[in-house]
């Protein structure tokens, strides 16, 4: 990434200015060393990949204010003078635009959930470095840019090379900047309406792609990952060796599976099977917590690397589960092959004033889910426990005084056994139980023989005053606010249907017919649902609350109340760069999109605010509106243009990157750098157009306070 953003300063600016500009970099990287020490962030995964971001957002800064200074340089006097009116010049625009993009990543650092806690690194760095950039961009550039002898030739060859390379760039760009760009930039100030309209209409044709599902919406997008995991549950009471050999016939199907995929290649590494517990994942990740059982396994299959490997494991998930089909049914067979999981996709929680309707409920659910296309792997968390002899009073029992509490007791008591005493045996302390001889209580039928003591101390059958029967207990029972719950998971088929999709067509249609059809009927959604709940809408309050504070230091630094909207006017438009970017990547729009899109909307309205700052300046030295427009685009475009291609190459390594580590952070990825590549062709003739409106708008009113009564017409140019 470093090694392509310097090459395209190279191509673009001096090659001694481009070298003091990617030094910048490594200052700021070093200086973020520092801090992170002093705060306790530490070098991991998550704090890479945020440095990986800031590569191609660091240089922005760097980028306009050695372009200016340089350009002061080359006019000529006394280069130091030179390299601080430079310096001056630009250093209200630069620190604008480092503050806004420092503000657009502050959201994400207070991103609630999981995610929030596991991203919270990557928005950390980059305003850290951000910070330090900027630092060193106004104190410390000036100075190594103010010793450059400008009109100096290089002497070695790798100087005579790229100047030949910059002149014919510059070549290329002069014509286009004098030709096409400039004819663009007089039709978007003449035509601004047409210019302004269009551009909305790019914008709700994106809404509408989105909208339509041509780009579907996932939470979490599924990471590729190297182990496949089946999880088995038999009937309670399988022994475990009937257990191992239905999970050793799982394995086989598995390796069945692989051959069939990549015939001739070797996909596995290794394969484990555990009987007893469940594995989450694979080895080292720790068994699910719970009791060992000799009806549940798992097998899990251990593939390559991704990037040794053609077949994906979601692909050998898909065939493992179609093959496994033709074994005898098991309770609970699900599978697996994402790193990071939430939840299930799709997961509600039934709650219901009797355990009849809630059974009800739980098993119309999983009907309705299995009938949408798309949704496999329906289940639920009601497992039949051991069985056990259950007892309902009879009317007969009241009246002799009996309770449910006396009878269990004496029930207890006559089978179990009742402490009588403790008797101390030196160290030890002996338990001496009372209870019915064994001959009386080694068959089920002595049960029904037993006689219940009444009290009015009569004896009477049991099955007098109280109903015997057989059943299965709970192993586990789940209250919330005293209410039994049962919860539905199902996984989905990402490319047939998304999980917003069917927990929308749930909560919308099929969860309030439910609730009316089974009295006292609740229900909440869980999973990725609920990570979705708690996250998005505190990520959309926080963005609009940096968004404010944009507005508020764009207000200050123009004195305007309109110019502000211009430069925000922007942010729109990256969401048009990003869903074009996920269109031709095939990916899914999910949380770390939005991570991306957020950030990106600082990253995109440095274009426009230097643009705005220029027109400023253009117009204060007496321009027309439409000149000073012109001047200030054709003059600020090699700088926006750098500053968008070079955000755009320092991310595109971590765009193609093949790694586990590195899939959930592409779409983040592809937000900003493709998001900040086409929104700013699209606001470099937006932002002339809007700015064109705002100027007419502010001469017809002030023509308008001119001809009212009492106005005084208002001079100058704000």
């Amino acid at each position: 990434g470093i090694i392509l953003v310097m090459l395209s300063l190279a191509l673009f600016l001096d090659l001694r200015l481009a070298f003091w500009v990617s030094v910048g970099i490594a200052v700021a990287f070093v200086g973020t060393f520092s801090v992170m020490a002093a705060i306790g962030l530490s070098i991991n995964m998550m704090s890479l990949f945020g440095f990986i971001l800031a590569i191609g957002i660091v240089v922005d800064d760097a980028i306009v204010m050695g372009e200016k200074i340089y350009d002061e340089v080359e006019k000529g006097g006394d280069p130091l003078q030179a390299a601080i009116r430079g310096a001056q010049r630009v250093a209200l625009p630069v620190t604008l635009a480092v503050a806004t993009t420092m503000v657009a990543f502050l959201p994400l650092l207070f991103a609630p959930g999981t995610i929030g806690k596991f991203l919270f690194q990557i928005p950390a760095i980059v305003i850290i470095v951000l910070a330090i950039s900027v630092i060193e961009a106004l104190f410390i550039m000036p100075h190594h840019l103010s010793r450059l002898k400008v009109h100096q030739a290089g002497g070695n060859p790798v100087s005579r090379f790229f100047r030949r390379a910059r002149n014919k760039v510059d070549g290329i760009l002069s014509g286009f900047v004098n030709g096409p760009l400039e004819s663009a930039l007089r039709f978007s100030v003449a035509h601004y309406m047409v210019v302004i309209a269009a551009a909305l209409g790019v914008f709700i044709l994106t809404i509408g792609v989105i909208s339509a599902g041509y780009v579907k919406f996932s939470f979490f997008p599924q990471v590729e990952g190297r182990y496949v995991t089946a999880k088995l549950e038999l009937a309670e009471g399988t022994p475990a060796e009937n257990t191992l050999a239905y999970a050793t016939e799982l394995e086989r199907l598995a390796k069945q599976a692989t051959r069939e995929l990549a015939p001739g290649e070797d996909l596995v590494n290794a394969t484990m099977i555990t009987v007893g517990v469940q594995e989450a994942s694979g080895p080292g990740a720790g068994a699910a917590l719970g009791l060992v059982k000799g009806n549940r396994a798992s097998v899990i299959i251990e593939m390559i690397d991704p990037e040794e490997r053609t077949v994906t494991g979601k692909e050998l998930e898909n065939r493992w589960r179609e093959l496994a089909s033709s074994l005898p049914t098991a309770r609970k067979l699900s599978y697996a092959s994402n790193v990071i999981n939430l939840g299930s996709p799709v997961q509600v929680q039934l709650s219901a004033r009797t355990d009849d309707g809630l059974a009800r409920a739980v098993s119309a659910l999983r009907q309705e889910l299995e009938r949408v296309d798309g949704v496999f792997d329906v289940r639920d968390d009601r497992e039949p426990g051991k069985r056990e002899v259950q007892f309902e009073l009879k009317p007969y029992a009241r009246t002799l005084g009996l309770t449910v509490e006396a009878l269990s007791q004496q029930v207890r008591a006559a089978f179990f056994g009742a402490e009588a005493v403790r008797i101390q045996r030196g160290r030890d302390e002996v338990r001496v139980y009372l209870r019915l001889p064994g001959v009386e209580r080694n068959a089920l039928g002595d049960i029904s023989q037993y006689r219940v003591r009444t009290p009015a101390g009569a004896f009477v059958p049991i099955e007098q005053v109280a109903t015997v029967s057989l059943g299965f207990g709970d192993p586990t029972i789940v209250r919330e606010d005293g209410r039994r719950l049962n919860t539905v998971f199902a996984e989905i088929d990402l490319g047939r249907v998304t999980g917003q999709q069917v927990n929308a067509r749930l909560v919308d249609q099929f969860l309030p017919q439910l609730e009316q059809e089974i009295p006292g009927l609740s229900y909440a959604m869980g999973g990725e649902q609920r990570e979705q709940s708690q996250t998005l809408p505190s990520l959309a309050r926080n963005f609009l609350l940096s968004v404010f504070v944009m507005f508020a230091l764009l207000s200050l630094a123009f004195r305007s109340y309109a110019q502000p909207f211009i430069v925000i006017a922007s942010i729109p438009f990256g969401l048009v760069g990003a869903t074009i970017g996920h269109l031709a990547m095939g990916l899914s729009f999910g949380l770390t999109s939005l991570f991306g899109i957020v950030g990106l909307s600082g990253i995109i309205v440095n274009g426009a605010l230097v643009l705005v700052d220029f027109v400023n300046e253009e117009r204060r030295r007496g321009l027309p509106p439409t000149e000073a427009i012109v001047s200030a685009a054709k003059s600020r475009f090699r700088p926006v243009l750098l500053t968008a291609i070079t955000t755009f190459l320092g991310i595109f390594p971590l765009i193609i990157e093949r790694s586990i580590q590195a899939q959930f952070l592409i779409p983040l990825a592809v937000s900003i750098a493709v998001g900040v590549l086409l929104g700013t062709v699209l606001l470099m003739l937006l932002t002339p157009a809007m700015v064109k409106l705002e100027s007419d708008l502010r001469i017809r009113w002030q023509a308008f306070r001119g001809r009212a009564p009492g106005g005084v017409a208002a001079t100058g140019n704000d």
